[in-house]
């Protein structure tokens, strides 16, 4: 299980909208979209390769091909305080995602941030500061610190994010290179931004509280496997458009 639930990458699911939960009160969010995959093919017998970088000979025959397959999350968020101090919220936030070689698994705190409102107004904006880690399957975990603000408009609820994340060491950047020292790191810096709308639906019995379709952008594209890419074989950006559902309580 542990094996199971230490994936390198990042995730993409970033459903945080900068309104946290009330103290004693949790939500609970799935997740769909799709996850890139990305292959190192031959031209001429259309195999897959996969014992060295594509492009690697000066032929041209080889070069990375791409293809999409099913991604799907779990997100539970729980709120912890209404004040903290000068943070007028507290939450804790669990995250699981796959496939991201197999599954990422992220643990965050997040603090709401002052609005300007007085009380006991309500406020249409919401902003919150998080961070967390996400379990790392080789030499070591991500690290991440992530920005969330959203705006009420009527029932809908429009929102963006920032995140950036000390990505854990990938397999594929490691293989060929020194292992005369024990779990060699090679960490990069990853930086994502999102925008989604969440909807409120009318509270009907057992159907969802609410759907959330989120765009997503990462810069750079890191490919999932164990396969080695060269900069010049992927597209440096990689482009998500997810889709969630889930419900308060």
């Amino acid at each position: 299980m542990a094996l199971f639930l230490s994936g390198c990458l990042y995730s993409v699911h970033h459903f945080n909208t900068g309104v946290l939960m009330p103290a004693g009160h949790s939500q609970a969010t799935l997740g769909v979209g799709r996850q890139p995959q990305w292959h190192c093919r031959n031209y001429h017998t259309d195999s897959t390769l996969a014992a060295h970088a594509c492009n690697e000979n000066d032929s041209g025959l080889e070069a990375a091909r791409k293809s999409d397959i099913f991604k799907g999350s779990f997100n539970y968020r729980l709120g912890l305080k209404d004040r903290w101090g000068p943070f007028p919220g507290a939450e804790m936030e669990w995250h699981v995602e796959a496939p991201t070689g197999p599954v990422t698994m992220e643990f965050a705190m997040n603090l709401a941030l002052p609005t300007g409102n007085p009380a006991p107004t309500p406020a249409s904006f919401h902003h919150k500061l998080g961070a967390g880690w996400g379990i790392g399957a080789w030499a070591d975990n991500s690290f991440f610190m992530e920005y969330a603000a959203s705006k009420s408009v009527g029932r809908p609820l429009f929102f963006g994010n920032l995140r950036g994340t000390y990505l854990a060491t990938q397999l594929n950047q490691v293989l060929g290179g020194d292992f005369s020292a024990p779990l060699p790191s090679h960490r990069i810096l990853v930086f994502q931004a999102g925008l989604g709308l969440l909807y409120r639906l009318p509270d009907w019995p057992v159907a969802p509280d609410f759907l959330i379709p989120q765009f997503n952008l990462t810069l750079p594209q890191v490919p999932a496997g164990d396969l080695k890419f060269k900069r010049s074989d992927v597209p440096p950006v990689q482009w998500d458009m997810n889709f969630g559902f889930g419900w308060a309580f």
